[in-house]
């Protein structure tokens, strides 16, 4: 009896220990409106610059990503890509909520995500909830990377932003993931789109699809910024705080470049 509980045990641990290696690509998309082309790109001439600077907002280079998740633990890590052509102009990337640059620890027994941010040379930890969203299943379904799929639709608020989410799902894998940062639904989402629009700017996408999966990773272990800070103590602050430090730093560095400017100007 005693080995049977043993071997239950074990078998137990296993599955609760899984983790899953999750490769994915996130592509924003804006189509702006006419007006709002005019009223924030209207001022560079240069017909060729003003061209680039409307394409690098609209469709931005897709981001890859590194998703390993348990179902205690989960990290998010952004694959940093190396351009080696010779007449690149640099680019904008554009992240969404929920899958932000860099790398993101969530914790799914406190529901709370963190990630180390840095401020003009000042580092903190941003502390999010991880949030339960409410979905409304539907009747459509279709197949991805082989697997039958259904489609979920919600809201997901972030901030002062709400975006429209659809996401689609398969139960063919014994494993419930999310490519962001909030609680799973009950499957394991292969697709997702996170949009908004807004009628005085246009239309923002951001489409989340997975590329590979490999279960059972072994010998992963999950970086929390918590931990990797315990001896700097970083400040943890919230999505708000850190909206206000970025204003604060930027009000003083526009500031310091006034004076110089008028300094260079006597």
């Amino acid at each position: 009896m005693k080995k049977l509980f043993y071997l239950l045990f074990v078998l137990s641990s296993f599955v609760q220990a899984q983790v899953y290696e999750v490769k994915l690509e996130l592509q924003h998309h804006t189509k702006y409106t006419p007006e709002y082309i005019e009223k924030f790109f209207g001022n560079i001439k240069d017909v060729e610059a003003r061209k680039w600077n409307i394409e690098q907002n609209e469709n931005p280079k897709p981001l890859d990503y590194l998703i390993y998740s348990s179902e205690k633990e989960y990290n998010s890590i952004e694959q940093e890509k190396i351009d080696n052509a010779q007449d690149t102009k640099g680019g904008l990337k554009k992240s969404v909520a929920g899958l932000p640059f860099g790398l993101t620890y969530s914790d799914f027994n406190t529901n709370e995500n963190y990630r180390e941010v840095d401020v003009y040379g000042k580092k903190y930890i941003v502390k999010n909830p991880i949030e339960k969203l409410t979905w409304e299943l539907t009747n459509e379904t279709k197949e991805i990377l082989g697997y039958k799929v259904h489609k979920a639709k919600s809201k997901y608020k972030a901030g002062q932003m709400v975006y429209d989410v659809e996401a689609w799902f398969t139960k063919d894998i014994d494993f419930k993931f999310m490519p962001i940062a909030v609680q799973p639904l009950d499957g394991f989402v292969l697709e997702m789109n996170l949009f908004m629009e807004i009628p005085e700017v246009g239309r923002m996408d951001n489409f989340i699809r997975v590329q590979n999966i490999k279960p059972n990773v072994k010998n992963y272990k999950f970086k929390n910024p918590l931990k990797a800070d315990k001896k700097s103590k970083l400040q943890i602050i919230s999505p708000q705080e850190l909206s206000d430090i970025y204003d604060e730093a930027n009000r003083k560095r526009n500031e310091m470049f006034n004076q110089e400017s008028s300094i260079d100007k006597k």
